[in-house]
This record gives structure tokens, sequence and C-alpha cells, in this order.
């Protein structure tokens, strides 16, 4: 009996010694197993898993899915003033800017996170901080300030993902990170000369307005000036249409009258001087004389029906 009961105490203890070795992953983590001291592997499983039981495996569970947080400098409505009190640091042109951001970042390699480094998150911290004091340092505060904020963002990024990899290339190992963005919260002079730095800021906005509405303008006056030159290329094609259909028909005028010429010279000289009387001298009554008869006859009008032919009629009287 008594060796009965000490061999279901034995295997009580052996089987809760070997469950020991159960673990449960959950959506998104990962697990290290050791297997006295070394790495042995890298679980990714979800749900329950099992590994022999210490001192010969053991497991640290990283959660590599979701995404982390690290907030730098305290944020619009966290001090007690209700204004920010980021991070200062000196610009290129050596004045200094208030700067607040948040790195949001993920495990990369649950064993390089969790053995690579003595105190990961402070690393990264660091680290982050070191890259954007990096990047602002070389700007002007207009550039941090106003005209290159989002660059600011993407440098630091680039600059941070390079300093984490040279951190783990000489021990061969995977970088323990995976940096997803830099955002900057805020970016203000110190409280000192912000009132300063919010005219220049103004007076900045008002020159974009300006320019704009000056380009605006500019667009507006182009486009009526597109417009008149187009009605005046049109005007002017309509007129020299008309003048090319008036020239044609005069040309066409001379050659008839040219033929007429050569069939009849002398008609055709005193009908080309009457029609220039009639238009020197318009509304005025006018009779022909004949040279020496005595006779005077009654003029009748160029362009009365019949004048047709009545030029040489009136040649033939006696």
């Amino acid at each position: 009996m008594t060796n009965g009961l000490l061999g279901l105490v034995a295997l009580g203890v052996i089987l809760g010694w070997l469950s020991t070795g159960l673990y449960k992953l959950d959506l998104g983590e990962e697990a290290v197993i050791l297997r006295l001291g070394e790495n042995f592997r890298t679980e990714h499983k979800e749900g329950w898993n099992w590994h022999w039981p210490e001192p010969l495996e053991s497991d640290r569970k990283v959660n590599t899915q979701g995404q982390r947080t690290e907030v730098f400098g305290i944020r619009t409505g966290e001090a007690e003033d209700g204004e920010s009190e980021g991070l200062l640091m000196q610009t290129a042109d050596k004045n200094i800017v208030s700067v607040s951001f948040e790195l949001q970042y993920r495990v990369s390699d649950a064993y390089s996170f969790v053995y690579g480094m003595l105190e990961p998150k402070l690393i990264l911290h660091q680290a982050a901080q070191s890259a954007v004091r990096q990047v602002v340092g070389g700007m002007t505060v207009d550039e941090v300030l106003i005209s290159r904020k989002n660059d600011v963002e993407v440098l630091s990024q680039r600059l941070l993902e390079e300093t984490l990899a040279s951190y783990f290339k000489t021990e061969g190992d995977q970088v323990a990170f995976h940096v997803d963005k830099i955002n900057l919260q805020e970016v203000n002079p110190p409280a000192s000369v912000r009132a300063a730095f919010s005219e220049v800021a103004a007076a900045q906005q008002d020159e974009e307005r300006f320019i704009n509405q000056a380009r605006g303008e500019r667009a507006e006056i182009l486009e009526r000036s597109l417009a008149e030159a187009a009605e005046m290329r049109e005007g002017s094609e309509a007129y020299r249409e008309a003048k090319v259909l008036d020239a044609r028909g005069e040309s066409t005028r001379f050659v008839a009258l040219l033929a007429e010429y050569r069939l009849a010279p002398e008609v055709t000289r005193r009908r080309l001087y009457l029609e220039a009387m009639e238009n020197v001298l318009p509304g005025v009554d006018k009779v022909i004389v004949e040279g020496d008869a005595a006779q005077v006859l009654p003029f009748i009008p160029i362009a009365s029906p019949r004048m047709t032919g009545g030029i040489g009629a009136s040649e033939r009287q006696p």
C-alpha cells in the first residue's frame, strides 16, 4: 500500500512537472523556446503548445503583431498650464524649438527583442529621440516649424531604422523592431518667443495668400487675353476673307471690263468717265452736251436700265 501511494505521488509529480511545459499563444503572439539556455526555436502556432518543462526548456511569449506607441514630450492638454512641454531641441540656425512626437512600432523579431538587448524599450526610446534631434539640428527653425515638418518625420524614421540595424549588425541577429511611423504632435518655439514666431507665421501665411491671389488674377487676365486674341484672330481672318473676295470680284469685273473695252474702246471709255462723274457728283443734275451740237440732251443716270446701250445712241444723235 505504501509503495502504491508513493507511485501515485511520483506519477503526480511527474505529470505536474510535464504540465509546466504547456503554454498558450494568443493571436499575434510568438514564443521563444530556449533549450538548456540556448535559443532552440520560435513558436508561431496560435493556441495551446508544449515544450519540455524547465530546466530542460523554457518559453518567453512576445506579441509581434500589435502596434506599440511610445510618446516623447507632453502633448497639449497634458501639462498643468494647458501648453505643450515638448523636448527642447536646437536647430541649425541656433534657435530652440519644443518638439513632441510619438513613435509607432512593432516587434519584428521575438528573440532579439527578449534576449538581444538588456532594456529594449529604453534603447528604442533613446535611439528615437536621438534621431529626431539629429534631423531637427540639420534644419533651420522656419523649416522645422513650417515648410519641412513632413521631412522631419520621414528623415527621422529613416535614421532610426539605420541606427537600430547597426545595433544588431555586429552580433548577426535580426533587428528587434519594425518602425511604422514617427508622427510629430507639436513643434513650437519656446514660450518666451512664441508670440514673435506667431507673427512671423502669420506674415508668411499672408504672403502665401497674396501669392495665390496674384496667381489667380494672372490666370484670369491670361484667360481673358487669350479670348480677346482668339476673337481678334477670328476677326482678322474674316476681314481677310472679305478683302480676298472683294479683290476677286474687282479682278473679275476688271477682266470683264477689259473685254468690253477691247470690243468698243471709245464707248467703254465714255461710260467709265460718266460713271466716275456720277460717283464724284452724286445727287447733282447733270446734262450731256455733244461737242458742236446746239441741242442739249438730258443726262440719264448710268444706273438706269435705259442707259444700257444708250451711250452709243446718244453719240449717234445729230
